[in-house]
Formats: structure tokens, sequence, C-alpha cells
């Protein structure tokens, strides 16, 4: 089996988009559409990364430059400031910065929890620390990618949900790729991570405290693809054709979990060996948000100070977060 080349920026083909939101042959000399994208590099983005290695998005005419930051948090202020045009980013922050009026939607979900556990984000320890709840974690140090983000929101609700004072846990901004260190180095008690870092973290003596995110809540909008309301609304082809080809990516990765030639993608940009990623939870991938499912995320928000006032979750879906492309 060929390994796909993985390039961070991907040259691309151009197309027309008909007035049905349909691609067309492709024209010769039409110039291409540059999107920038801010990206975490973690399994979750795994169909955006293969959507660009299989050219998904060069049929569409899109060219994909794409930025690793630490998280939403961080990519949002470049979405405002016109730096980039697309964020994966946390529902936590997106409803943050909608509801201070940045003008954002979502264009597509880009990661949801399961049921039960495990899941693709768990608290991890040394393995002789003897933490078992929020309660064991009082006094202690818990490692997040940002402050006020889904990662410090959810810690905190897991930490109050399993007998414990979340305010009585302190909280630092750690990278991902970073945590185990930060863990094994005693800089912290405890992290927050997410895969691929906690399977790496479990085969190197550590131990799963346990999975905030379905413990709190079931079916847990976690993340998603972000766009400025004015981008929309100035290039609506483009994000049609961005939609429609990440959706192409989502059904090649539901297709083919585990196999050889996915796991070589995500290693290509995760850096992390093929063999331990074979081994992690790995759920299919969305093609639409459950509005609903942002409610409860708003109130987690509301307990914890991060959100005042009246706020209609559904005002930050666009319609392409609402129905999966044909």
């Amino acid at each position: 089996m060929s390994k796909l080349p993985l390039n961070r920026r991907t040259a691309a083909a151009a197309v027309a988009v008909t007035a049905l939101g349909l691609a067309t042959p492709l024209v010769r000399g039409q110039t291409t559409t540059k999107v920038r994208v801010s990206t975490i590099p973690i399994i979750d983005i795994a169909p955006l990364q293969v959507a660009v290695a299989k050219g998904y998005f060069a049929a569409e005419g899109i060219e994909i430059d794409t930025t690793p930051t630490q998280g939403g948090a961080a990519g949002i202020p470049a979405l405002a400031a016109g730096q980039v045009q697309v964020v994966f980013s946390n529902v936590v922050s997106t409803i943050q910065a909608a509801k201070q009026g940045l003008g954002l939607q979502i264009i597509a979900p880009a990661s949801t929890t399961g049921d039960a556990p495990p899941d693709q984000a768990a608290l991890i320890a040394k393995k002789s620390a003897s933490f078992k709840t929020g309660k064991d974690l009082e006094g202690k140090r818990i490692a997040v990618n940002t402050r006020n983000n889904i990662i410090w929101l959810y810690a905190r609700a897991w930490v109050q949900a399993t007998g414990g004072n979340p305010d009585a846990v302190t909280y630092l901004e750690v990278p991902f790729p970073q945590m185990v260190d930060a863990v094994r180095s005693d800089r912290v008690d405890a992290a927050f991570a997410v895969e691929p870092f906690v399977s790496s973290a479990v085969a190197n003596d550590m131990q799963v405290v346990g999975y905030p995110y379905t413990q709190v809540q079931k079916r847990l909008p976690a993340a998603q693809y972000v766009a400025s309301r004015t981008y929309i609304q100035q290039n609506p082809q483009v994000i049609e054709g961005w939609v429609r080809a990440y959706h192409k990516g989502v059904d090649w990765v539901n297709q083919n979990l585990k196999s050889e030639e996915l796991l070589t993608i995500i290693s290509g940009y995760t850096r992390i060996p093929p063999p331990v990623i074979a081994k992690l939870p790995m759920a299919a991938f969305e093609k639409v948000v459950d509005p609903a499912a942002l409610n409860p995320v708003v109130e987690q928000m509301r307990r914890n100070g991060l959100l005042e006032g009246a706020f209609d979750p559904g005002s930050v879906l666009h319609r392409t977060a609402l129905q999966a492309s044909r």
C-alpha cells in the first residue's frame, strides 16, 4: 500500500461551482482559493488531513494551509483578525467568542464523544498516584492546554462531579504534546490530555484517572470547525466546497478506521508511531451537530463563570453544520 505525502501546503486544482452548489469539471486557468485553517495535531483532525491528502479539497478548487495552535482559544483571535479563515475550536471557546460578538459560526463538527468511556480525552497521572476522585485532587495541579476552554471546564466539572471542589485545584496551561513530560517531571500532578497522548502515556507507565468528558456529559460535541460570519457571507461557495470536501474525508475515515493508510496519515501530523495509534480508541466521526447537545455545555459554562446573560446556542450553527452534504 502506498503512503500518501502530507505536505503543509497542498496544491489544489480549481473547479467551477454551479448555483446548486455542485462541483463541475475543472476550468483551465481558473485560480484556486487558499483557505488557512488553524488546527491542533490530535486524532480529531484526521478527516481534515485525509481530505487534504486525498485531494478532496483540491477537487473543490481549495488550497489548504494548516497552522498549528495550542487550542481553539488561541485560534479564534487569529480568525477574528482575518489571519485564518477556518479554526478547529472546542465548543466552549466558540460559544464564548459568539457571546462576545466576534461574529462566527460552526460550519462542521470535528469530534463528538460517545455514551461511555473510554473516549478521546482522559485525565492521566503517574501509576504511583492514588488519585481516584476530584476530592483526591484538591490542592493538586492539573495540566490543561488552555484556561477557560473545554478542557479546563470539564476538568472542573469532573472534579465537582466526583466529590471535589474545583476551586481547590490549580490548573496550569501545558500544550498537549508536553503534558506527559509535565506529569513525569512533577510539574503537575495530573493532566487532562487527548489522544494520541493518552495512550502514549499509558504505554509509558502512567494511568487513566478518569474520563471527564463522558463521565460528565454523554455525546458531548467537543470540537467543531468555525468560520467568521463575514467570510461565510462573502464566500458561500468556498464554504460549501470546504464542507463537502471535509465530509468526504469523514466518510473515508469512517470506512477505513484502523487501516494502515489512515494510521500513516495520522502518524504524519502527530509524529506518533502507527503501532501506538493502532491501539487508540477511535470512534466514527460525524457530519452534523446536534443542537440540543449544546445546551448542557452552556449550563456548565454558566456554573463555572464562563457565560452570563441570555444566549441561544443555535445561533452559532451555520446550516452546513446541520445537514450532511450529498
